[in-house]
């Protein structure tokens, strides 16, 4: 028995093009068992796992390899392997795969249990992200935002010293010549390359690809490149390739906050509590612009101020689309912060402050494959969009414009990929695809579109969810359950009659005045 458990067990590989697998030891402790219990774990109901690691160092280009990426496999079962994993892809472009010790033990491993899908689970940090070397972060970043926040600032003011920000973090990654080598060799279509070269040296017939946001953009460039490497597709909040992530900013943060306060107003009790909240909007946007308010927030245990200004506000609002505990406090914020009470929104702050300073995330790589990928086609038709949209609202049309102005992506990018890159994919392969209706960052219109043209594609949207929809939706999980096992007869889908646990009605939060 032991000899076959160890065959089962990943094994160092190399490929033609340079790419090699180094099997290690895990970097982390997996701390599931009680102490002094885990020889006896299977008699207290914990189930045991096989979990191996290892280290990709991805194929040379121009002769070398620039880097080395960590991965991790949650075996299902202890007496084989899975011939079709489901890889795990992160969105972003920068977020890691959270591979510490902390979110494997309090993350990773319930959710995996929890989400019971019957196959291998591989985890890996993509390229300059989390643990992968090297890691792709400025010094300072984190505390010159807080510095900024804690002005108060006109929309001009702002905008040139965020640009100035992202100036002096690529300047400082300059002056590293292996951060800067590697900060030019990033990309989804490198990524992709990364994900196929695995498969092989994990000796994998084809993936089960799941991906989130940008993920989900990463796995549809996998199967229009390698499209034998993938078994299906799982797009959660899709961010196709035919929608450029810089053109659309502007339009991102009015319909979501638009969003969010039609369905309230489709929602009789919610509507009745909460009148007239884009007039109230309107009038708190106003007072903000003649006097902001502080709010006391906190990080890493520290006391921190934030300079509540008019885009700021709007922004807080956007960033709840993120979750859908954010998103329900939408309208109490609005109509609180109207009545002079500063604790709902106060709240939404410190969410969208922990977002803002979230240190697991590669604000280098966001910047570097968003400006590689995306850009304003006629800076004058953008322009001239903003004044369009957002002529209801002028202070925040100059936030839109200062922005506009400071373009961030003349500093990053090599604006490396042709026109092909954003036509639309394609594929036959069987896709899940999971939308929310509240979600700001991809909005489920980019998803509905995508389904429309894949043949085998499942569309499921939520009403109750924002990004994410496998965060947001407990019995999402059982769709994706079904998806991945068609032949052991799962239930199709959500199946309670109640509207809440299946993630059709939004129970919006109640009034704090």
């Amino acid at each position: 028995m032991v000899a076959y458990r160890y065959s089962l067990k990943i094994k160092n590989a190399e490929l033609a093009n340079g790419a090699h697998f180094e099997v290690t030891d895990c970097w982390f402790n997996v701390s599931s068992f009680p102490d002094g219990y885990k020889p006896y774990a299977w008699l207290f109901g914990f189930k045991m796992q096989r979990i191996e690691c290892g280290y990709m160092t991805t194929r040379k280009e121009q002769g070398q390899s620039f880097f080395r990426l960590p991965v991790v496999i949650i075996r299902d079962s202890l007496w084989s392997n899975s011939k079709h994993p489901v890889l795990n892809i992160s969105g972003g472009p920068g977020a890691s795969a959270w591979l510490d010790e902390e979110s494997i033990n309090s993350f990773w491993l319930p959710h995996i249990r929890d989400n019971d899908w019957q196959h291998d689970i591989v985890l890996y940090d993509s390229r300059g992200t989390g643990l992968s070397e090297p890691a792709l972060h400025c010094d300072n970043y984190f505390q010159d935002t807080l510095e900024i926040l804690s002005k108060n600032l006109q929309p001009e003011e702002e905008a040139s010293l965020a640009y100035q920000l992202l100036d002096n973090c690529h300047q400082q990654l300059s002056k590293n010549k292996q951060k800067l080598t590697a900060l030019h060799h990033l990309g989804t279509r490198r990524n992709a390359d990364d994900i196929a070269d695995l498969a092989r040296l994990l000796n994998i017939d084809s993936w089960h690809l799941y991906g989130t946001s940008y993920g989900t953009r990463l796995a549809l460039e996998v199967v229009r490149l390698y499209p034998d490497s993938a078994k299906s597709l799982v797009l959660d909040s899709i961010y196709p390739q035919e929608i450029d992530g810089e053109e659309t900013m502007p339009d991102l943060y009015l319909d979501a906050v638009y969003r969010i306060l039609k369905a309230c107003d489709n929602e009789p009790t919610c509507a009745l509590v909460y009148s007239n909240l884009q007039q109230k909007l309107r009038v708190v946007l106003q007072r903000l612009q003649v006097n902001p308010v502080t709010l006391h927030l906190k990080t890493d245990e520290k006391k921190v101020d934030m300079v509540l200004t008019p885009s700021r506000f709007f922004s807080l609002l956007y960033d709840t689309g993120y979750n859908i505990s954010n998103v329900i406090a939408v309208p109490n914020a609005i109509h609180t912060i109207y009545h002079g009470n500063l604790e709902v929104v106060e709240y939404l702050a410190q969410n969208s402050l922990d977002m803002i300073l979230d240190k697991s995330f590669s604000n280098p790589v966001y910047m570097e494959i968003e400006c590689n990928e995306n850009e304003i086609k006629s800076q004058q038709l953008y322009i001239n969009n903003i004044k369009l949209r957002y002529q209801s609202y002028p202070v925040l049309k100059r936030w839109q414009l200062s922005a506009a102005k400071d373009d961030f992506c003349r500093i990053w990018g090599n604006k490396e990929v042709d026109d092909t890159f954003h036509k639309a994919v394609v594929t036959d392969k069987p896709t899940l695809i999971l939308a929310g209706q509240l979600d700001s960052a991809t909005p489920p219109e980019w998803s509905k579109s995508v389904a429309k043209r894949l043949p085998h594609s499942e569309y499921y949207e939520f009403k109750a969810s924002g990004h994410a929809v496998l965060y947001n939706v407990p019995c999402a999980k059982n769709i994706v359950r079904r998806f991945l096992n068609p032949n052991k007869h799962y239930p199709a889908g959500c199946q309670s009659d109640n509207d809440y646990d299946n993630g059709q009605r939004v129970v919006w939060d109640s009034p704090s005045i």
